[in-house]
């Protein structure tokens, strides 16, 4: 993508200045890279890091293995000693030493402060991260904007929100007394349904395949949860019973043609409602598409993500999920063929996604930005969360305007010309 000149500048500014903190601070200067520039924010100086030898701490790896109450013996860094290659630890059980690369470690604790680490790729080495800090900082922003941080949830708050959806799912229940409603429970799921038993499986799945795509896809440790305790999927075989759901219990009552709902509520509350139609491998994809936005709902903060995003990224899980799925494909052709036709997208990047062309134009985006480099993406979307428009988030993640984006798009799809 071609840089903009405003990026190149405020660049070379936050380099000279972060180049003289870090001299005081025993830092290695902050990368030009716009993701690893990001990633060295509030990362722990050379005497922060030594000041972890002895200390016992808990290591949670990528893989999701964790080592509990190991004493840190050393760890290899090289720059001004903030960047580390390999950490070395005991563990109770044997006083030998035991060495790992710190790219393959996600996150470590001492007592009730944690650090995240961030691998470096231009380097092969990885820094840690005072997440803590960092999330005071943008808690401070959106406060201006009249938004704020998801609070993190204990065990306990998790386990009373749990409870509260099985009580309300009672309700549903005794509702729709005549229907076979069976309940459901996964790790992050509550899923309701008269469905066949036999026919639920592949859609928890699918749900769970999608957790673990966006969790990769936004930098998720192993196993987080990102609900507010677990997200809520009422879902019917047929359109009736999904109508008369959400006019009762939804206070919704004209679906339209929906054949789901994603209800995503200002305290974090997540429920996605449904019917499965005639076409069950359609509905797998649906199910994840609605389910994801829930997930961008409650990722990080209470930001709204704009609707061209919102859509492309829900069509592009899905498409994960549900590879074999022809109609997100038939949607991306048909806005290629349409917008080489009329050579404009008629306000799709300010307005609300509406029309099947759409979806296959906001995937395709999507899909595009993600290829051109998906850490890139994750530091654009979380830009947006941490409260930039995304305008600026794009051109601080990618060096591109709003104009490249659609040149790029355009030149992508083989439309000359194409205008916002």
């Amino acid at each position: 993508m071609q840089r903009s000149v405003l990026l190149c500048l405020s660049s070379l500014f936050f380099i000279v200045w972060g180049s003289a903190l870090a001299t005081a601070q025993k830092k290695t200067p902050p990368p030009a890279n716009p993701v690893e520039a990001a990633a060295v924010q509030h990362s722990l100086s050379t005497e922060e890091i030594e000041a972890l030898v002895g200390q016992e701490v808990d290591l949670l790896f990528t893989d999701g293995k964790t080592a509990t109450g190991v004493t840190i013996t050393d760890f290899a860094t090289f720059g001004a000693g903030d960047r580390i290659k390999l950490i070395r630890y005991k563990t109770e059980e044997s006083a030998r030493e035991k060495r790992t690369p710190a790219a393959k470690l996600f996150r470590l604790s001492v007592g009730d402060k944690s650090y995240r680490t961030n691998y470096l790729p231009s380097i092969k080495a990885t820094v840690l991260q005072d997440f803590e800090k960092l999330r005071e900082e943008i808690e401070e922003k959106l406060q201006g904007q009249g938004q704020r941080v998801w609070e993190k949830l204990s065990d306990e708050d998790r386990q009373k929100f749990v409870d509260e959806e099985k009580e309300f799912l009672k309700k549903v229940g005794v509702h729709f007394q005549s229907l076979p409603m069976k309940f459901y429970e996964t790790k992050y799921f509550l899923f309701y349904s008269d469905f066949p038993p036999n026919q639920v499986a592949p859609y928890i799945t699918k749900l769970d395949k999608m957790n673990e795509v966006l969790g990769q896809a936004f930098g998720f440790g192993p196993g987080e949860n990102v609900w507010r305790g677990k997200a809520v999927i009422v879902a019917f075989v047929n359109k009736n019973a999904f109508v008369e759901f959400e006019r009762e219990f939804m206070d919704q009552p004209d679906t339209g043609a929906a054949q789901g709902l994603c209800h995503s509520f200002s305290n974090g509350r997540v429920l996605v409602s449904c019917y499965r139609g005639s076409n069950p491998s359609y509905f797998g994809a649906l199910l994840v598409h609605e389910t994801s936005h829930g997930y961008n709902h409650r990722y990080l903060s209470t930001v709204t993500i704009p609707s061209w995003i919102n859509e492309g990224l829900a069509e592009w899980v899905a498409s994960a999920a549900v590879p074999r799925e022809g109609e997100m494909n038939r949607r991306r052709q048909e806005a290629k063929t349409r917008l080489r036709q009329t050579g404009s997208l008629e306000g799709l990047l300010s307005s609300r996604v509406n029309g099947h062309w759409q979806y296959g134009a906001a995937h395709s985006i999507i899909d595009l930005l993600i290829k051109e480099n998906p850490q890139q993406f994750r530091l654009f979307f979380n830009g947006i969360k941490h409260g930039l428009p995304w305008e600026d988030s794009l051109v601080r993640a990618y060096g591109a305007t709003a104009p490249d984006l659609v040149r790029l798009y355009a030149r992508s799809i083989g439309a000359q010309n194409l205008r916002p």
